[in-house]
């Protein structure tokens, strides 16, 4: 072979060494011809009968892995296309890259085996790795021949995802058809085309049991199975379906899934540093459940979720929805906030990654790199804040965590190669969308403010809470005294005199600071209205008045301080006499400061107030602080401004739009796969080139289509997969062999796919059995500390990346960081989380208590029956003759074992069905 320079600046030697290294991988018969190649120099004429190249199997894997996203359908820089042997052949903008018979002298190979990483293909990642080279070299070697009828990939404007959202037509499906809606008929259609029976319906039991867990997230009791047993109405199920979707139990179930979709979580950070999230997220959380319960339109919530603070500026309750942007927070890196941000409202709204095009133009989806910094151009500006609540001032106790725009002039530059350090400052990206879904103009307009949303302390509600608080704390220090000298009027022992002086003054002068507190907080009221209405009007009077009242506040508030110092200093004296002689030196050290302060707080309010002088002003909002990496100081201050720049209520109207093809099927999609188990699209977050096509793309398109129509109702779309005969199918596979050899996977829905139950339902089901459930709605979550003996939902339990519950994470607890479908795993963790946790050992007593209760106040006695109980209300089971006379022999031996009461036997029972298998899986 010839060591002449070649095309790319490799030497023909380097790839003879390249491919010789292959030869010895024992890399299978492709890889040998390849090596047989190179030592014929490169001539396939010269290679004996060895094995050819299988252009199919051997090369094509390795254009469409690693060469077609920049020489494909979707784009060909330098003009070439690679998705074909014929474009291959073709060549691009500088002619030919590839000699068929000469692998030495093809620009293909060279660029691929480049030393240069400018020169070398593919641009980025690891290079191809040697046998692939190997087989390319060998493939142009043999002639570079592929199939005559090799097919292009399809323009991205065909995939399915990205065209309109048209109703399909429902299917006539025949003499053959079954069903009770359009959803069956397209199921029936498939099953007819494939040769599929669908399986007969599930039980009464099943069916009942099915319906409780995944409209409610709980289990019937006892007394509403015996109610629907007696119900033999043909509309039972119907009704049943009706009377859940309306209890406010769904609202909490299905609140879960769509935190799991959109990543919610509480505040976590180091020790008790904000990092991310935000404190109070759960408003978030229980606007969330309180709109899935008023049915509140899809479209609405996402729309909210981006843009509340836009389109309502002033109003708390659904401000709430903003926490969706609110939770993204992170500290330490405003990159990283807007990355996180882009990545999940892309895949959760949209099913797009846009993150895949941070670097550069996606390598599958008509998504450019500038897509993805016009997509954060629309978050750019927003920051987060708490705002204070009605009837609690203190923003540490509560406060609504929401998105506002606090930077509105903040840039976006493209990232050089998604490097934060390499910013392209050229040009600033305005916010915009692919243009393959541009399917109308945006409207960026910028939002005029009601000035409460931007000076939130002028809010009625935000002076009344401070003015409350500060009564509370008088009443507080009113009460304390009254104790106080009610304990001194009884003190008759001489030594304790000065002790009990010592406590009264403590609690009057705690009594004046409190009083002067509030006379302070009702000064500086005054003047912040009379400021307010001297900006409103401008005229000189109120200036004046303007003057005069905050002066009045300055002496309030320095008034106060000599106040608060003089309690300080009566606190610490008081300590002190308490005290230990061992403990009195560091009270002294505090006491010499407590009189210092006192001091200074009497001589700063014994100066004239000058002009310039200022009040401390009471603040309906806490501005979140943000800190970069490779920054000593805070950001600068971010403070409320007139206008909102209505960037992300344009993006919200896009999303939103009728005619996006994306959001609805992607709502959807997930709205199946919790019903059903499996998701229509396998890659829930990905309905891009890269993804799953949809296994019944009509279906889709058809509930897609259903959703938008019916108003965006959520509820309405439920209510047609619950009642769909597709939906009641039994999962047994039995007497349905032939559907099993044809379709394992299910693909045509002709039968169940069981679902292990999600690890709150677990828990929360087995409380509901025992009757020891707290259903409160809403509020604070549970701290971790306190999370093993509450009784309160799972959905309330505080949750983030630092604090899980460990029964919840035993059986896959969504992660915080990305959860857009539930692992199913199987792992004795589970077994043993079931077989030992104080939850199960102690819940299974009640629940045995709970099963031998009736109605009539009477009990169950007789062992059979409590055994048929039993299976029916743990497990949704009609217990076989077999199963019962099984289980009243286990009673019987347990009864023989020493030391056992007469209701033992029964929980141990209750015990082992909650280990069973189908407790925690719905069938």
């Amino acid at each position: 072979m010839s060591r002449s320079r070649r095309p790319g600046g490799v030497r023909s030697g380097a790839l003879e060494r390249l491919l010789c290294v292959a030869i010895g991988g024992a890399l299978g018969a492709g890889v040998a011809l390849a090596a047989a190649v190179v030592a014929a120099g490169g001539d396939a004429a010269e290679v004996g009968g060895a094995e050819r190249v299988d252009y199919a199997r051997d090369v094509k894997p390795i254009f469409a892995a690693r060469c077609v996203a920049c020489h494909g359908a979707l784009k060909q820089e330098a003009g070439l296309r690679l998705d074909t042997g014929e474009f291959a052949r073709r060549g691009g903008d500088s002619g030919a890259v590839l000699a068929p018979g000469d692998a030495a002298g093809s620009l293909l190979v060279a660029r691929v085996t480049a030393a240069d990483l400018a020169e070398r293909m593919p641009p980025e990642g690891e290079a191809l790795a040697p046998e692939q080279t190997a087989l390319l070299a060998a493939w142009i070697a043999q002639g570079a021949a592929s199939p005559a009828d090799e097919r292009p990939d399809t323009d991205p404007r065909e995939h399915w995802a990205f065209r309109p959202l048209v109703r399909p037509a429902t299917p006539h499906v025949g003499d053959g058809g079954w069903g009770r809606n359009p959803i069956d008929a397209f199921v029936a259609d498939y099953q007819q085309r494939h040769g599929l029976r669908p399986q007969v319906e599930a039980t009464r039991g099943e069916l009942v049991r099915r319906l409780y867990f995944d409209l409610l997230g709980l289990p019937p009791t006892p007394a509403e199975l015996a109610s629907l047993d007696a119900d033999q109405s043909p509309d039972w199920y119907e009704r049943l379906a009706d009377r859940l979707l309306a209890d406010p139990r769904h609202g909490q179930r299905w609140a879960r899934h769509w935190m799991d979709v959109w990543r919610y979580s509480d505040w976590w950070g180091l020790g008790e540093q904000l990092r991310n999230s935000q404190p109070h997220i759960w408003h978030w959380r229980d606007w969330i459940v309180e709109s899935l319960n008023a049915d509140l339109p899809y479209d609405e919530m996402v729309r909210l979720m981006l843009a509340a603070d836009e389109l309502h500026p002033n109003d708390l309750d659904k401000l709430r929805a903003s926490g969706f942007l609110a939770r993204n927070y992170v500290l330490f890196n405003r990159t990283q906030w807007m990355d996180e941000t882009v990545e999940h409202v892309g895949k959760a709204f949209l099913g797009l990654t846009f993150n895949c095009a941070k670097c550069h133009d996606h390598k599958y989806d008509p998504i450019a790199q500038v897509d993805y910094y016009r997509m954060r151009a629309f978050f750019e500006p927003y920051h987060v804040r708490l705002d204070v609540v009605p009837g609690e001032a203190d923003l540490g106790r509560d406060g609504i965590p929401r998105a506002f725009d606090g930077a509105g002039d903040a840039p976006t530059y493209l990232f050089v190669r998604g490097q934060e350090t390499q910013p392209d400052k050229s040009q600033a990206i305005l916010p915009g969308v692919p243009e393959l879904l541009a399917f109308r103009e945006l409207n960026v307009q910028p939002v005029s403010l009601p000035v409460e949303a931007w000076q939130p302390e002028r809010r009625a509600w935000v002076r009344e809470a401070y003015l409350a608080a500060a009564a509370k704390r008088v009443a507080a220090a009113e009460a304390d005294l009254a104790a106080v000298l009610s304990r001194g009027a009884t003190t008759e022992v001489a030594a304790e005199e000065a002790l009990a002086n010592a406590q009264q003054r403590a609690a009057e002068q705690a009594l004046v600071a409190a009083v002067m507190e509030r006379r302070s907080v009702e000064t500086r009221c005054q003047a912040m209205a009379a400021g307010w209405a001297a900006a409103d009007d401008q005229t000189q009077a109120a200036t004046a008045d303007t003057r005069a009242l905050a002066a009045a506040a300055v002496a309030a508030e320095r008034q106060a301080a000599v106040a608060q110092a003089s309690s300080r200093l009566a606190d610490v004296e008081l300590r002190l006499l308490r005290a230990a002689a061992e403990a009195k030196a560091p009270l002294e050290t505090e006491l010499n400061t407590a009189r210092q302060a006192l001091e200074e707080a009497k001589k700063l309010a014994a100066a004239p107030a000058a002009e310039a002088d200022r009040f401390t002003p009471l603040v309906g909002a806490k501005w979140t602080p943000t800190r970069f990496l490779n920054s000593t100081a805070d950001d600068p201050t971010v403070t409320g401004a007139p206008q909102s720049t209505g960037r992300r209520r344009a993006l919200a109207e896009w999303i939103t739009d009728p005619q996006n093809p994306l959001t609805a099927r992607v709502a959807v999609n997930h709205l199946w796969a919790r019903h059903l188990g499996t998701p229509l699209v396998a890659t829930t977050f990905d309905f891009g080139r890269k993804g799953n096509p949809p296994t019944h793309v009509e279906l889709l398109d058809w509930l897609a289509a259903e959703l938008i129509e019916s108003g965006w109702s959520m509820k309405h779309v439920h209510r047609l997969i619950v009642n769909s005969a597709t939906y009641r199918l039994s999962s047994s596979v039995a007497a349905r062999e032939t559907n099993r050899a044809s379709d394992p996977d299910n693909a045509g829905w002709w039968r169940r796919t069981p679902i292990r139950l999600e690890s709150q339902a677990v828990r929360d089901s087995i409380l509901a059995l025992a009757g020891t459930l707290d259903l409160t709605p809403g509020g604070p979550p549970v701290p971790p500390a306190e999370q093993a003996a509450s009784r309160r939902r799972s959905l309330y339990f505080f949750h983030s990346n630092n604090e899980r519950q460990m029964f919840l994470t035993a059986f896959d607890e969504a992660s915080v960081s990305e959860c857009y479908r539930r692992e199913e795993s199987i792992v004795p963790q589970q077994a043993l989380a079931l077989t030992n946790s104080e939850l199960v050992l102690d819940s299974s007593k009640v629940i045995a208590e709970q099963l031998a209760q009736v109605e009539d106040g009477g009990a169950v006695n007789d062992d059979a029956t409590f055994v048929r109980r039993a299976f029916r209300t743990l497990l949704g089971i009609d217990a076989s003759d077999a199963e019962v006379a099984f289980s009243v022999q286990a009673l019987a031996a347990w009864r023989q074992i020493p030391e056992q009461t007469e209701r033992s036997p029964r929980a141990n029972l209750v015990w082992v069905l909650l280990n069973h298998n189908d407790f925690v899986t719905l069938r």
